[in-house]
């Protein structure tokens, strides 16, 4: 009964138009293209999250930044490949790290990113663009659990090098 009272609003609305502007009518929809079997088993330390995604990680040429939603439980709901770069940088929306977040109703976020000169060290940049993602997920009731950085020598863990604190991320501004 409410659906038909809306949708009687709706067409009421679209005779009878407040200005001549046309306002898009639009329906979203999360569509999972596949599933694969990594375990939901939660994760306990940077280690753990980087071994579930470095596969994705380590055969790309160009930087990549994807994200990964996760459950109340710190288990992970999906993975997406938010941005594409170049050989030594990559731009990022953070509307699209959050897009996929809140389609797949996520409770967390994780950010990954490589570099291909095999040093994970952050620049100046990607301290800047975790501190943006940082804010943004606090405002929207999503926060950032780590942004880790994948290199042929390792990882960098913003989280474990204290540049990401959990406990400031879970209070929603």
């Amino acid at each position: 009964m409410m659906k038909k009272n809306q949708d009687e609003l709706l067409k009421e609305m679209i005779k009878q138009p407040l200005s001549n502007k046309k306002v898009s009518i639009v329906h979203l929809q999360m569509v999972k293209e596949n599933r694969t079997l990594y375990g939901m088993k939660s994760f306990t330390s940077p280690a753990e999250a980087i071994e579930v995604v470095r596969p994705l990680l380590d055969m790309a040429d160009r930087e990549m930044v994807l994200v990964m939603s996760l459950n109340t439980k710190m288990e992970p709901l999906a993975v997406e490949v938010a941005a594409v770069g170049g050989v030594s940088m990559c731009s990022v929306d953070i509307k699209n790290i959050f897009k996929h977040a809140l389609l797949n109703n996520a409770s967390y976020v994780i950010c990954f990113h490589n570099h291909l000169s095999g040093d994970p060290e952050p620049s100046c940049e990607d301290q800047m663009i975790t501190n943006r993602i940082r804010e943004s997920g606090k405002l929207l009731g999503l926060p950032l659990v780590d942004h880790i950085i994948a290199g042929e020598s390792g990882f960098y863990s913003f989280r474990e090098h204290g540049l990401i604190d959990f406990n400031d991320s879970n209070e929603v501004a």
